[in-house]
């Protein structure tokens, strides 16, 4: 395949160093060295991407020597010797609540700079717009908006007590002689919503929204009995808020992250959401997974399997990707196998779900019940067009569907018939090859984003399989050309040549115990993404190579630590 045809990760030299935190309506990027917000932004539909305010920085707390750390895992809190500084985006809320306790008498300062207002997808756009500040008198709020040839954008900020000094524009600084001293940012479309919503955040109080989102966050994390508790909050908790969003217009997006850092933002992958993240979302929020997964089918399966798609849903990036479309009745099976059976939603999902089982229909071998793909799950072109994995996990996904569907029979015989070709066709001297063509050639090789360990976890095969065992060896070994041993080890492929953050789930989802335990043991002590699992890391180091800021596959580790399923 000529490499001008890829479209691999992208290297990092050096790894950002970067502080996530948000709720489902508002994302911030923040930095952990001190309680600087570099950007704030939300989730649009109407305009396909994120939307942010970006300053140089947004807003900073003055001071020096801070400290930091979490309040259960997600809320960002700084200490010098003059102040306890607290950033919480409120549970339910779309806007923001900074906290500054003296600990020392003298003035609290704040300031901040507007740089731009930025529109994400993968790439990003400075957006040209007009700014206008003002203090509304009716509610209290000082204002900024971003217009066009309308509003795109508005922030409402108030403070409890009012600033004894205040200098608002393009930048602005704030100060008080005595605290403490919160500040209330309130988004929105325009400045009616940002003004008032900033007065109702005020009129909640600090303390009612540090209550109300701590009960919230903490109702996450339960019942946990797996190994790593805090490395599995740190990873469920990203997830949760960096892999869907409320948008602007009111409406649940799922999105592979919603950070800055991640070169592929602000776009919807069907791996990424109903695979990756959707399974870790089902442990602890049920309600939720409903609402999202009727999002996923009916806003984005008229297009199954295409690479990338807009969070609006037409394709963005096209090209069929075989596991994207089974991703669809998988993730329904596991959510009615978690709820239980539910009529309405079936019937809701049935035309859509048809839709998606026609297409796979397709790619149908002309005699052979296998599937053909165009591209990989590492999104890059196949060196053969039938995938074990691909084929595998459609497999699982008939079988888990059949009790729920009408037509649950002739999911199953579709089912068995695959696995019977499989066996017959990917079966090649002793193991599973990772692609074929069916009586012609074949390829060994493995993916972590698709990976052949993940054979029993799919329940297509036992682990007592000898050819799947055989399979596992050789990713497993220095055989595979994208095994990396080291202290730090792991498996990557061509399109990140790093031990990968996929292979930490792999090999926890494979039931291998010493593979099991060397990933437990890098989630513990490599560096990582400021502790997240990135696309790929450096075997020595630990430090990341490619695919910071990663939040749906931070929900895969999640679920792979919680033990699967």
């Amino acid at each position: 395949m000529s490499a001008d045809l890829l479209t691999p990760a992208p290297v990092l030299d050096l790894p950002p160093t970067h502080l996530p935190t948000g709720n489902l309506e508002v994302h911030v990027e923040a930095c952990p060295k001190a309680p600087r917000i570099e950007r704030v932004g939300v989730a649009s539909l109407a305009l396909d991407g994120l939307l942010d305010w970006v300053g140089e920085p947004f807003l900073e707390v003055e001071g020096e020597g801070w400290r930091f750390s979490r309040l259960l895992d997600w809320v960002p809190q700084w200490e010098d010797e003059r102040l306890r500084v607290t950033l919480l985006a409120p549970w339910g809320q779309r806007g923001l609540a900074l906290r500054l306790e003296p600990k020392a008498p003298g003035p609290i300062r704040v300031v901040g700079a507007l740089a731009y207002l930025g529109l994400r997808r993968f790439g990003e756009e400075r957006l040209q717009v007009s700014f206008r500040f003002g203090h509304d008198p009716w509610t209290g709020s000082h204002l900024l908006e971003a217009r066009a040839h309308r509003a795109l954008l508005a922030l409402g900020l108030q403070s409890e007590p009012s600033p004894d000094r205040a200098d608002w524009g393009k930048r602005f600084a704030w100060v008080w002689e005595r605290g403490p001293v919160t500040l209330y940012l309130g988004l929105a479309p325009e400045t009616d919503g940002a003004r008032t919503t900033a007065l109702h955040l005020r009129r909640v109080g600090w303390e009612g929204l540090l209550e109300a989102t701590q009960r919230r966050l903490a109702s996450l994390y339960e019942p946990y009995r797996g190994p790593l508790p805090e490395v599995y909050r740190r990873h469920l908790v990203f997830s949760y808020f960096y892999a869907q969003a409320d948008s602007l217009e009111g409406e649940p997006v799922l999105l592979t992250s919603r950070s800055p850092h991640y070169y592929v933002s602000g776009a919807y992958w069907a791996r990424d959401a109903l695979l990756w993240f959707f399974p870790a979302l089902l442990r602890v929020d049920l309600g939720r997974a409903r609402k999202v997964l009727r999002a996923a089918f009916l806003r984005h399966a008229r297009w199954p399997g295409e690479h990338a798609q807009y969070l609006s849903g037409p394709p963005l990036y096209p090209g069929f990707e075989l596991d994207q479309a089974a991703a669809y009745p998988l993730a329904l099976a596991r959510y009615l196998e978690a709820a239980g059976p539910d009529p309405g939603l079936l019937l809701e999902l049935k035309e859509p779900l048809e839709g998606v089982l026609s297409r796979i229909r397709e790619e149908k071998h002309p005699s052979l019940s296998l599937y053909r793909t165009f591209l990989s799950p590492t999104d890059d072109p196949v060196p053969e067009p039938y995938l074990t994995y691909d084929n595998a996990l459609l497999c699982a996904a008939l079988e888990r569907l059949a009790p729920f569907w009408p037509a649950g029979e002739g999911l199953r015989q579709e089912a068995r018939a695959i696995r019977e070709s499989l066996y017959r066709q990917a079966a090649r001297n002793g193991r599973f090859a990772y692609s074929f063509e069916p009586g012609g050639g074949h390829t060994f090789a493995d993916e972590p984003p698709g990976s052949l360990l993940l054979l029993p976890y799919l329940g297509f095969c036992s682990r007592q399989d000898p050819l799947w065992q055989a399979t596992a060896l050789w990713t497993l070994g220095t055989e595979n050309p994208y095994h990396f041993g080291g202290r730090f080890s792991g498996e990557g492929s061509a399109h990140f040549p790093f031990p990968s953050g996929f292979s930490l789930a792999n090999r926890l989802l494979s039931g291998l115990v010493r593979p099991a335990e060397e990933a437990l043991g890098v989630l513990e002590q490599a560096p990582l993404d400021q502790g997240y699992a990135p696309e790929s890391f450096d075997p020595r180091t630990g430090l990341p190579r490619t695919g910071v800021g990663f939040a749906a596959l931070a929900g895969l580790i999640a679920h792979a630590l919680a033990g699967g399923r």
